[in-house]
């Protein structure tokens, strides 16, 4: 997987793009280091561009990235991340994986889009 991001701290946003094959391990080490940039703020929402990359993931990957998502601190504050994907199995993986994830957690909204206004337009509402 290759991957980038930045900080749009206007919007309070962070724009995440991935290209490739991704894995769970991959995933979280991404997490892992936009957390410990120091512009990461409380409370900030993620657009995620999912549309150059493959999420071939099994339930069981998919439970390992639920379970690291709950484990990440509360004091986050309430936020939102919008996913962005064009189809296919990366679609299906991210929907089976916001099923997953609203049976458990109030503090974190997630959504599919097909297109990143759509995305930015939710991430920008009081929704």
């Amino acid at each position: 997987m290759e991957s980038s991001y930045y900080f749009d701290e206007a919007r309070n946003l962070i724009v995440i793009e991935k290209s490739g094959t991704v894995s769970v391990q991959e995933d979280i080490d991404l997490i892992r280091r936009i957390i410990a940039d120091p512009k990461f703020r409380k409370g900030m929402n993620s657009l995620t561009d999912m549309v150059n990359c493959t999420y071939d993931w099994t339930l069981k990957d998919i439970d390992e990235m639920r379970t690291y998502v709950y484990s990440l601190p509360k004091e986050f504050g309430p936020r939102k991340w919008a996913f962005v994907s064009s189809g296919g199995v990366t679609q299906s993986s991210a929907k089976m994986f916001i099923m997953m994830h609203e049976l458990r957690s109030a503090d974190l909204k997630i959504r599919l889009f097909s297109s990143r206004f759509d995305a930015i337009k939710w991430l920008s509402s009081r929704d």
